[in-house]
């Protein structure tokens, strides 16, 4: 016994994983709860609303969310290599450009914000504007997590993660509760991204310094980086949030409040098991860098992943009502009956994920198209058929089963070539 644990301190996957689960885990309880009171204070119409908010979010963010894969990726190989000039000259280049193309951007969304009006059937302008500011802060924040990921800053990353997460509770549900409805706790959850945003960047100043003007940046192979990891980054954004979003655009108010509470739920599976990605990621990359073995790496992430979400998917199989009345709430129990097959989906949604990125770690791209060719064929699925919930959850279901067979017997072929 002691063996093993003197074996877990010492190897740097199990320790790495081991701070990015535990720390995940606990910020995910205020997430959670943020979750549980704005649900249960919320009538489900306002719900279904603050959801398709932050999955619109989530999905209008996939543009800058590629570079979390670029940055990290080269920000890793210039750690491995022992670049760090060009660590803090890549941050602070691509920092000062950010600022200005966003801000432009964000004049011009405030412009067009009518469509997304009609699209979610919003009840208050108020939302546009914070949404502008969401994708502002949200994008930025996007290289600074990258770059805390490159330099394997874990601990700092899970202090953000605890930042957002407790902060959005504190905020968010403070509002709703004053009676400011949606406008109040979609607010709270934008005021909480400039403070990390805040705490990000002062952490990276004292980790990069002041590097030299002169230090020079692969742009060129970052651009060809780029493309795949854009079409793999939308691709598995639009897999667990097109659903949301077209549910709210087809179905009643009433199925799209239950729809998000599926959602919800589904994401305590994919979010759970997220900082194993996460964690993966860098360490392989620098592996690959430094021409070390990285197959270890990828098995002990494989392995931690099946055990978070086959023990949460079966929980929610074995008692859906339950899960569902104690995690969100008695008036989204008509959505219990499809808990287990949504689970299955996020479950494998999770492991489409983790592949993904191993194939990216080691330039390995081609990977991506299959999962773009999929999360296509759903998005086109429900949009032309979208009779009620079960559909959806099935041809989501459907989908994300072929595309992760498919990417399992690609990484057979890789590891025996």
């Amino acid at each position: 016994m002691k063996r093993i644990f003197s074996y877990l301190k010492n190897d740097r996957t199990t320790r790495s994983a081991g701070i990015m689960f535990g720390g995940n885990m606990l910020a995910n309880i205020g997430a959670y709860l943020f979750h549980l009171f704005t649900g249960r204070l919320l009538i489900p119409a306002d719900y279904g609303e603050l959801q398709s908010l932050i999955s619109l979010s989530n999905i209008l963010n996939v543009p800058l969310v590629t570079l979390n894969t670029v940055v990290t990726k080269f920000v890793s190989r210039f750690k491995g290599q022992g670049e760090k000039d060009s660590v803090g000259a890549l941050y602070y280049r691509f920092r000062n450009t950010l600022f200005i193309i966003l801000a432009t951007c964000g004049f011009v969304f405030l412009i067009f914000s009518s469509a997304i009006v009609d699209l979610l059937h919003l009840g208050s302008w108020v939302n546009v504007i914070f949404l502008d500011f969401a994708l502002f802060f949200g994008m930025i924040n996007v290289l600074n997590r990258a770059t805390l990921q490159g330099l394997s800053l874990f601990i700092e990353l899970t202090i953000t993660q605890f930042i957002e997460s407790y902060g959005k509770l504190a905020l968010g549900v403070g509002a709703v509760l004053l009676g400011w409805r949606v406008p109040g706790a979609y607010g709270g959850f934008v005021l909480i991204m400039l403070i990390s945003y805040i705490y990000m960047i002062r952490v990276l100043s004292k980790s990069l310094g002041t590097p030299k003007s002169d230090t020079p940046i692969p742009l060129k192979a970052m651009g060809m980086y780029a493309l795949p990891s854009f079409l793999m980054t939308i691709s598995v954004v639009a897999l667990y949030n097109t659903d949301v979003v077209l549910v709210r655009h087809f179905l009643t108010e009433y199925e799209a409040g239950l729809y998000a509470a599926l959602s919800v739920l589904g994401k305590f599976i994919f979010f759970g098991a997220a900082p194993i990605t996460v964690t993966m990621f860098p360490l392989i990359s620098e592996a690959h860098a430094k021409g070390e073995r990285y197959q270890g790496i990828f098995i002990k992430s494989l392995i931690f992943l099946i055990a978070i979400a086959g023990s949460t998917t079966l929980v929610f199989s074995l008692a859906p009502v339950q899960s569902m009345q104690i995690l969100i709430g008695s008036q989204y129990l008509d959505a219990a009956q499809y808990l287990s097959r949504f689970s299955i989906f996020l479950s494998l949604v999770a492991l489409i994920n983790l592949l993904i990125h191993f194939f990216l770690s080691i330039h390995r791209t081609k990977a991506v198209f299959v999962i773009l060719f999929g999360a296509i064929v759903q998005a086109i699925a429900l949009w032309v058929y979208h009779p009620d919930i079960a559909s959806v959850v099935t041809i989501s279901l459907a989908v994300s089963t072929v595309i992760a067979v498919t990417l399992s017997f690609y990484y057979l072929y890789v590891s025996r070539t």
